[in-house]
């Protein structure tokens, strides 16, 4: 009889580490979907703390994901957007209690703020997740070149070349 337990207890333990495998194989394909997604990907929590920060999201702000996870997200926004910001999520976190995913906004114009101070236009698309651990707010950020064209028409750039220096046939 004891060898049919510890035939029992080996299935057992074989059987838990196949079902470990599958998890931490789930988790690492999670991670390069997230790695691979062509947007940055901000996620933070209820308080607006940074939890998760992909590598698009590195590029574009030009911060380590160590730098910014733990940190409030309003180092990625212009200064003087930073008070509006924490109301606008404060009124969220208060009457929007849904349970579900919900995308808050999607292809809203916004200012980001890189490490180095430099603004740039993205699109944003939002989305909560009440989760039984907390409230998760996910935004996407999307380079938006049609934004960034129209502040460059308002703004001129500060290397402003003359008629002589225009590539042929521009002035």
């Amino acid at each position: 009889m004891p060898t049919n337990s510890l035939a029992r207890l080996i299935e057992l333990d074989e059987a838990a580490t196949a079902k470990e495998k599958e998890r931490v194989e789930f988790l690492s394909l999670t991670f390069h979907m997230l790695e691979a997604l062509p947007d940055g990907l901000v996620v933070t929590d209820g308080d607006g703390k940074v939890f998760l920060f992909n590598q698009q999201a590195e590029f574009m702000f030009g911060y380590h994901r160590s730098e910014v996870i733990g940190q409030s997200v309003e180092m990625l926004l212009p200064v003087r957007a930073n008070g509006e910001h924490v109301e606008h999520r404060a009124r969220c976190n208060f009457f929007d209690l849904n349970p579900h995913a919900l995308t808050l906004g999607q292809g809203l114009r916004v200012t980001g703020r890189r490490s180095d101070g430099h603004e740039f236009p993205v699109d944003i698309t939002l989305a909560r997740m009440i989760e039984p651990v907390g409230v998760f707010n996910m935004a996407l950020f999307r380079h938006s070149p049609l934004a960034a064209m129209r502040a460059a028409a308002v703004t001129p750039p500060s290397g402003n070349i003359s008629a002589s220096e225009a590539p042929h046939g521009h002035s």
